[in-house]
């Protein structure tokens, strides 16, 4: 019996999904595995120690002596090659940040180079004066320069400059700095700064050595606007301008969280998961590889240890090692799940059916070869227009397929690919734990790539073994999940710039077909503010969240293909899986882009 599960009486159903996978992590031990590549993490001196006199006692160094201990181990375990520690600098005082420096020397365990926080620079020469500033500020810091650890690209040490426009004459400033360490015995030095610094200011380009480069808001093409950008996740990273950059200045790539804290309107990756950051490294660090004799595999993480904005790498109680193993796995192209589902899962029952409604026919070897990705055994049911195709469908797949079973059903051209899903899995469903529904999207109508949409949504769907195994240990291992899509294409949320859940412009005409969906499914049910779906209709779905669809009595309502039509039942099926999932008492997961 499929029967739903008991669910609150709620005339307006709510799709706020309420299923917590949590993203906690133990350790994973990296020591065993080298990489020619040389992360570096920015670093923060840790200001809860700081007092008025901005120094330290005995008993507090002490303390951080022994912390930074521990990071620089736990760091070393995970392939960071070194620490960017922030500096800034304050005239002839010895300041917390020297003694934070003067620990690391004394450890003598890392490699480590200085980013000049200078935003405290005017006040300085404001306060005091001084036009030995520069001057005092090399002598200062040469020591740390000259350490065996301190890192050297082209045997010259690198100093990062945070902010540069605080100069008054940059140009005249940086030569300063560069005669001065000449003359107090460091014949070159490699100056960089932020890309951003650079990119907005052309005048620039010729002061500094190199920059670096992280994925911000402001590095996405300018038709991105900013709804688009909140909405969507991973195939975003995919769009930073990495190679729209004047092939003058050298750049070194770097990856960042900014995550645990929504302390930003523009902070594109808000929604973070240690997945997304696994995608985002492999950029940064294929990047990196491809680019490797000119930046000698040096590469940049944001941050090692950035509590107040919620970027770190170092374990929380929330995720714990999540974000450094993520890490760690792209480094050294562990993949991320690091888990062999095919064990775990070894259920040998057929307990998976495959939905293809295949409406070009030159697709059927796509479809064949995508389902034998499936690394268990399944059925495959297919349903396609014409008579004429039956006979080479039986032959290709009794050839080709994997597919324990198969059946390929006539249908009329009606109801796009929903009605021929409903209608072939009717009086099958109920042998099934779970369906995977695909078809062969072209979408010829659209300003984009038909071929592109369905690739991306094949991909993350029956993209490779893993990628399948980890959606059946992931409905195996939660109860209470009961759907799994791809979220948006991003060229379709681009066209049509109106997938905000509370965006009903585009979609509105479809509510009270939705509406009355519900209600023929579930007595007094009407859908609520949010419209989150599986744009493209491809999915995965354990059979008892979605089981009423197929048992509807209103098929007559299907129209005629007449080309390209809104506000029909299709279209409202299409929209309405998500209500049926939390009517059931089920919950969902969008997976993001591995394409």
């Amino acid at each position: 019996m499929f029967l739903p599960i008991n669910y609150k009486n709620k005339s307006i159903v709510d799709i706020d999904n309420e299923l917590n996978i949590s993203q906690f992590e133990n350790d994973i031990n990296f020591t065993n595995q080298t990489s020619h590549l040389k992360p570096i993490a920015l670093y923060y001196p840790d200001y809860n120690y700081i007092n008025e006199n901005l120094s330290i006692n005995k008993l507090i160094e002490n303390k951080i002596s022994h912390k930074i201990n521990n990071q620089i181990k736990l760091a070393q375990k995970h392939g960071i090659y070194g620490f960017a520690i922030f500096y800034q600098y304050y005239l002839n005082e010895i300041n917390y940040y020297d003694e934070t420096l003067i620990i690391f020397l004394k450890l003598k365990m890392m490699n480590f180079l200085l980013i000049w926080d200078n935003n405290n620079i005017q006040s300085l020469i404001n306060k005091f004066k001084n036009k030995n500033l520069i001057e005092n500020f090399v002598k200062r810091i040469k020591t740390y320069l000259l350490s065996d650890l301190y890192i050297k690209i082209y045997e010259k040490p690198i100093l990062s400059i945070e902010n540069p426009s605080i100069f008054i004459n940059p140009q005249m400033t940086l030569l300063l700095i560069r005669k001065k360490f000449k003359e107090n015995g460091i014949n070159e030095i490699f100056i960089i700064c932020p890309f951003i610094k650079i990119f907005n200011n052309s005048n620039y380009t010729n002061l500094f050595d190199a920059a670096i480069d992280s994925p911000k808001f402001d590095y996405f093409e300018k038709d991105h606007n900013y709804q688009l950008i909140k909405y969507y996740s991973g195939l975003i990273y995919k769009n930073i301008l990495l190679n729209k950059i004047d092939e003058n200045i050298l750049i070194f790539r770097s990856s960042h969280l900014e995550i645990k804290i929504n302390n930003s309107i523009d902070n594109c990756l808000k929604d973070y998961t240690s997945e997304k950051f696994y995608i985002l490294n492999n950029i940064v660090i294929n990047w990196t590889k491809e680019n490797y004799s000119k930046t000698k595999g040096i590469f940049f993480i944001k941050s090692w240890n950035d509590f107040k904005k919620g970027n770190y790498l170092e374990p929380d109680d929330i995720f714990g090692y999540s974000s450094i193993n993520s890490f760690s796995k792209s480094l050294f192209n562990f993949s991320f799940h690091c888990q062999q589902y095919n064990v775990i899962y070894n259920d040998n029952r057929t307990n998976i059916a495959i939905q293809a409604h295949i409406f070009y026919k030159d697709l059927l070897f796509e479809i064949i070869n995508k389902t034998n990705n499936i690394p268990y055994n399944f059925d495959l049911f297919i349903t396609t227009l014409s008579d004429s195709n039956i006979k080479t469908f039986e032959h290709n797949l009794k050839t080709y397929s994997k597919a324990n079973n198969y059946e390929i059903l006539q249908v009329k051209n009606k109801g796009r690919d929903v009605l021929p899903f409903i209608l072939q899995m009717k009086n099958h469903f109920k042998k099934y734990k779970y369906i995977c529904h695909i078809h062969t999207k072209k979408s010829n109508h659209f300003l984009i790539s038909g071929d592109e949409w369905r690739n991306y949504l094949f991909e993350n769907l029956l993209g490779d073994t893993e990628r399948i195994s980890r959606i059946i240990f992931d409905f195996e291992n939660y109860e209470k999940l009961g759907f799994i899509f791809p979220e948006p294409f991003y060229s379709v949320i681009k066209y049509h710039n109106d997938f905000d859940s509370i965006n009903f412009i585009y979609h509105q005409p479809n509510i009270k077909y939705m509406n009355f969906i519900l209600k023929s499914l579930f007595s007094h049910s009407k859908v609520g503010k949010k419209l989150i779906f599986p744009v493209g209709d491809m999915f995965w779905a354990k059979i008892k969240s979605i089981h009423q669809i197929f048992g509807i009595q209103f098929k007559s309502l299907f129209p005629k293909e007449i080309g390209q039509i809104n506000e029909t039942i299709m279209h409202a099926i299409e929209r309405i899986w998500l209500y049926l999932v939390k009517k059931n008492g089920y919950y969902y997961k969008v997976i993001f882009n591995h394409y």
